[in-house]
Parts: C-alpha cells; structure tokens; sequence
C-alpha cells in the first residue's frame, strides 16, 4: 500500500494571492544544501575566532585515534524528535551521561546532530561520529554493522492496530493486515525475518522514511491508512500514558537489549564505556517500585522526580526540558552524582499515592504544604512562598482590595481551593458574581482567559499570575491573601533524603542559582518591545540589518522583508536581546539550537542573523512538500517560535477535531490553542505549550510582513 499526495493550489483572500507571489519568488521546497549547517560553520569561524564552531573530520580509529584528537564524537537525532519525557530519564540525562564518560578519560565531547535516525549508523560506519547516544534495538542485522554497548533497557515488539477492535494474536492474522514501518528501522528487519520464516505467507509492507516519531506510526493506522504497524513494548507504553486509540497485540520478536553503538572494530572504546556504563547505570527495565532512603538510591545511582507537566514544574520549549522544579531537582541530582529521572503524574492521578507506592523518590511539583497532605508525606523545609491573588486585566479596574470585587464577576473552577477563598469573600460581605467556567478549565487557562478579556476577573496563586505575566502585559495582579508554602514531599521513612534535600534548600535558597532560576520563571522582567517603537521602517529601509537579510534570503529562497518581520517579533532590532529561556541574538536562537547548527555563542549581529535563518530554513524543510507554500511557511514559523513537536501535535489534534491539519489559520492554530488545556496537552506527545504564543506569534509576523509588502 502506497499513499499518494496531490499538492493543491488554492487562492483566497486577495493578500494571500499576493503572498503565495512573494512566496514563489522567494521559496523552495529544496534547501540550498543537503547540510545547511555548514555554510554556518564557517561565517560563525570567522566572526568568533575565540569560541570557533567545531570543524568535524573523518576518523574510523579506536581508542588510540580518539585519544590523540582529544575528541569523542558523539551522535545524536535532533531533540526536537524525542518528545516530553514522562517516565524514566529525560534525554538530556543520557547526553549528561555521555559528556561525563568524555570528561572522566580527558577528551572534549562534540555532539554530531543528524536529522533522522536513519543517519546515524551510516554516519558511524563513515567516520563522521565514535558513538551514537541514542537508544537502539540491539538485532542480528545491526550486529554485522556496529558494536553495541551493555543494555541500557531491554525491549520487545509488539503489532499495534486501530483501538477498539481485538489484538492480533497471530503471524497468520498478522501477514493479511497492510502494514507500515519506518525504512532501517529494527521492524523492517524483523518483518523480513518473519516473511523468511513464513514464505507461504503475503506479507503487504509498505516502507516509509524513519522521522523518530512513534505517534506518526500510530496516527498512520489509526486515520486507516494502514492496518498496523510495529512499536516497542516500552515505547507503546509511554504512549499509552497520553493516549488511548490503539491496541497492543502480538509479541513479534524477543526481549532484545536497547544500547548505544560505536563501529565493530573499537574495541577499547567498547571496553572503556562498558566499564563506566556499569560504574554509573542499571539497566532500566531492572527498576522496580522501590521505597528505599537516599543510600540505595546513591547505590543505584538514579534519583526519580514525581511532577507535573505544567509550565511552573516540567515542560518542553523547542525542544529543550524546562521547568522550576526540574530545574532546581536537577542541579541537586548533579551534587548527588545521580541521574535525574522524571516520572508525570497524569491530571487524575494524586503524586502522593506514587511516591507511597514506590514510583518515585520525591514529589517536585509546586506542592502547597497543608497539615492533611503533612500527615501521609515528610516536606522539606519551603523554597518558595506563593498567595493567592486577585487578578483582573485591562482595561479593568485593578483589584488592589477585597472591596473593589463588588459588582465584578469572579470566574474559578469550583475543584480549585480557590472557590472557597471566593466563598469566604461573600461570607464576610462581598457583593459578587461568582461563577464557574463551562468546562474544567486550569488556573492558567483561566488566567489566559482573564487576559483575553473572556473573563471579568479570577483568584490564582501569584506564581502561576507570574508566569502569565510574562505573556500578557495587561494582567493585573491585585490583592493577595496570607502566604502558603511550596516544599518538596517524600516517604516519611526515607529521613535521609529529607536531611539531604533540607541541606540543598538551605544552602541554596536565595542564593545566586536559585534567584537566577527563579528570576528565569517568574519575575516579569521588562520585554523586549518596550524599548523600541512600533516604527514601520528606518530611514534607510525596513530595518538596520537589510544588508544582511537579503543576501540570507536569497540563499535559503526566503523573502528577506519576512525575515526582517520575523526579526522584529523576536528582538525589536536589538542584537544583544535574551529571552527569560537564554534563546539570544536578533532572531533569538537557543544555544542548544545553536550548537546543532554549527554556530557558537555568542553571535554578532551576522552570525546570529544567520543561525536564526538556518533554523528556520530547517524547520521549514521538516513539513511535507506538498503543503501549499504559504502553509509550510506558517507551520515553520509556528515551529520556530513553540517547537516543531507542538506544532506535529497540534496538526493531530486538528485531524482529530475535524479541522484541516495542513492549514494554519483558523484549523491548526485552533487545536495549538487547546494544548494549554490539561485535557488535550495530557494526550499529546509533547505535552503542555503555551498555545497563546505560537499563535500570536504567526499572526503578528503575518501582519507585519504584510505591511512590508505594502509599503515597498
């Protein structure tokens, strides 16, 4: 079975005629080269001599050649394929692994970032890279093409199919489905052992190009494109954690080990890592619940973080693990010497009935400290005090007293502690409207919509009214009830991590890490565009920096004059703009996102134009080229600004919604706004995003793109 995509040319609105002509003139679905990177590498060099990009080189040695270059090589899929972690270690903790592997025997490490994992054992084999960090199915195939280190978790296929029907229990149900895997994928090779083991049976495979994403596998089937396809037994696990529209069948294959790879002939690399490997990890699938104090967790070496995937706790922003509670859990984890593990608690799912039961080791997760939660769990001394607030927008009055809610209209969800401020508030006299919203909405969804205006006015706790501050500029914070405290929770008979984690808090709190961790979540911090006017053009053109747009523009096949508007959304024409995330430069790029596309920090103006532009040239090219070519630009800017993962979460959400999951406006930008919604974020691979900024984001560059166009 093949599936085939026509393209369609559509017209509407006249601007968009005019757009998609811009567009033809200025855009491709090619890239100028199939490594967009390199031409980065080499204007970055030239620009920053002191923090040159790392030149990468051919090497097929072992051990002795990697020591002499004083370089381990590391490879690695892009992370924006990886997905929010919600069980067991995030994938920054392998890459930390692997760095401190590099360290302990004195070599630099260089991250080689390919963008499929089909590139990565080719990549091996060709001296590009010394070990991919990636999990990988250790199969007979594979064995004749590199060497594997010891297991870092063990799997076993199983056959998915549409949920709702029964599991395929058989090779004979099996052979008469239309099935679909990813090309150089461990199920293609176990599909062709099966076809060789049952010659008397037909098999209908069709082969797709691998992107890392397991939730395009399922959608295939679960949209009816396909019959089924194969997924690893852990892998359907997490995704069954946030979504419940396919069936687990048959076991197709062995418990077969997961672990990284180097070339066949190193040896000594081999050696060397099996040896730290052992010293600093177990085997995963080894874990079971366990309740035990801070010295068999120092024993196994893994300390595991209950939280919430929330924008105050854990969350993924273009592709980077961010969050309060990871963050500072994090940084304790690294004093320990131990791996960070995550596990997410769902919305229904009270984290202190996992601690208890042995699922994790401590609960991270903006926790109010209250005597009947204090009676089943041990809390850390506070590191953070929160209270709840009045909270109002413009243009409204401000609430500064219990009074001025008189004849407004509070909105609260009534299983929120917050209806019962508000009751206690007509109790005591109050005159006003208290009124529950028509669904189940969070705090922060009816903050935004306070902010939207939707709503007159609400009761959050101010470091939730914090964060959305930094987002909604008319937001109001007014009155403020006594103070609770936030603390960490853990097993009462666990007295040696309390002490351990009281240490870290007392030694911490208010100090220079922690207020630059939380001045990066919660302090509202004066945004880049009140220090530029809202000025169309300069004197000169549209902006300072035409000189270098137009030349980018040119080579990647964009229209210059929507870098420059996409320039002004992001940094307001300031070159030494830094978001509260580090994302720096005119068009704000993410070290992290740097370092994949061979720049280095920090940029000048040129090479942080540049990065900005390869980036978006990269998430350009991850949309399918059939989608009209106004519409691949929007979804790159979408992805560009939230992350391409959100953006490939919110085109599931429209399909399933009914809306066309390659248009924009009005479908795919609805389904981004209700990923700040518990109930569809809990059940999207990525989880949570603040759906309000992707979206204002296309819209505004749009907006002023268009104004450009109309003004030359």
């Amino acid at each position: 079975m093949n599936i085939l995509f026509t393209p369609r040319l559509t017209c509407r609105p006249f601007f968009y005629c005019l757009l998609a002509l811009a567009l033809l003139l200025g855009v491709s679905a090619c890239s100028p080269s199939d490594e967009p990177g390199a031409s980065a590498v080499a204007s970055s060099q030239a620009a920053n001599t002191e923090a040159a990009a790392f030149n990468n080189y051919t090497e097929t040695g072992d051990w002795p050649a990697i020591k002499k270059r004083g370089v381990l090589r590391l490879l690695v899929p892009r992370r924006e394929y990886t997905g929010l972690p919600r069980t067991g270690m995030p994938t920054d903790g392998f890459r930390d692994l692997a760095e401190a592997f590099a360290r302990d025997n004195g070599l630099r490490a260089e991250w080689i970032v390919k963008d499929s994992l089909a590139e990565l054992i080719p990549a091996l084999q060709q001296g590009e890279g010394d070990l991919i960090v990636n999990h990988l199915t250790r199969t007979a195939e594979r064995e004749l093409q590199v060497a594997f280190s010891l297991p870092l978790s063990r799997a076993t296929e199983r056959v998915v199919t549409a949920g709702g029907g029964k599991p395929v229990a058989s090779i004979e149900q099996l052979a008469e489905l239309a099935l679909v895997v990813p090309k150089g994928s461990s199920y293609q090779q176990t599909l062709q052992r099966l076809m060789a083991e049952n010659p008397e049976l037909n098999f209908d495979v069709t082969e797709r190009p691998h992107d890392g994403n397991p939730d395009t596998l399922v959608d295939l089937v679960v949209n009816g494109d396909f019959d089924a396809t194969l997924l690893d037994g852990n892998v359907a696990e997490t995704l069954s954690q946030y979504r419940e529209d396919f069936t687990l069948g048959l076991s197709v294959s062995p418990t077969r080990p997961v672990a990284w790879a180097m070339r066949i002939d190193a040896e000594q690399l081999r050696s060397r890592l099996n040896r730290y490997l052992t010293r600093h990890t177990i085997d995963e699938s080894s874990i079971d619940y366990r309740t035990d104090d801070l010295t068999a967790i120092k024993d196994r070496g893994v300390i595991r973080m209950i939280t919430r995937n929330n924008p105050a706790s854990y969350f993924m922003w273009r592709g980077d693990l961010m969050g309060f509670e990871y963050d500072l859990l994090k940084k304790y984890a690294s004093e320990q010497g131990l791996r960070l593990e995550v596990e997410v608690a769902p919305p229904d799912v009270d984290p202190i009935d996992w601690l208890k039961a042995g699922r994790g080791d401590v609960v991270a997760a903006a926790m109010t400290v209250t005597p009947e939660r204090a009676e089943r769990v041990a809390f850390t001394r506070f590191y953070n005090k929160v209270a709840e607030q009045l909270v109002t927008a413009e243009p409204r009055p401000p609430l500064d007293e219990i009074a001025d809610i008189s004849g407004r209209t509070l909105v609260i969800n009534p299983q929120h502690a917050y209806w019962q401020s508000a009751e206690r508030f007509k109790a005591g006299g109050a005159d006003f409207t208290l009124s529950a919203p028509e669904e189940d909405l969070s705090s922060t969804e009816i903050l935004m919509g306070v902010a939207e205006g939707r709503f007159d006015a609400t009761v959050a706790d101010s470091h939730l009214v914090a964060i959305e501050q930094r987002f909604a500029e008319g937001l109001l914070a007014g009155a403020t009830l006594p103070e609770k405290e936030h603390a960490w929770a853990v097993r009462p008979n666990n007295p040696e991590l309390l002490a351990s984690l009281n240490e870290f808090l007392n030694r911490h709190y208010r100090g220079l890490f922690f207020n630059v961790t939380y001045n990066k979540y919660f302090k509202n911090d004066e945004r880049i565009g009140k220090y530029q006017g809202e000025r169309l053009t300069f004197a000169e053109g549209l902006s300072p920096y035409d000189d270098y747009v137009k030349p980018l523009g040119e080579t990647y096949q964009f229209d210059w004059r929507l870098i420059v508007a996409q320039m002004y959304q992001e940094s307001r024409f300031k070159p030494d703009a830094r978001s509260y995330a580090g994302a720096r430069g005119l068009l704000q790029v993410l070290p992290s996102t740097a370092e994949e596309l061979g720049y280095s920090i920090p940029f000048d103006e040129a090479s942080g134009i540049e990065a900005g532009v390869t980036y978006l040239n990269w998430t350009r090219d991850r949309f399918e080229s059939y989608l009209p070519l106004d519409e691949r630009l929007w979804f790159a800017l979408a992805a560009y600004n939230a992350g391409f993962g959100h953006v490939q979460d919110a085109r599931r959400l429209a399909r399933q919604k009914g809306w066309d999951p390659d248009v924009w406006f009005g479908n795919v930008e609805r389904a981004m706004l209700l990923l700040s919604r518990k109930e569809y974020y809990s059940k999207a691979r990525f989880g949570y995003v603040r759906g309000t900024e992707p979206v204002h984001y296309v819209r505004n560059i749009r907006d002023r793109y268009r104004g450009y166009l109309s003004a030359q």
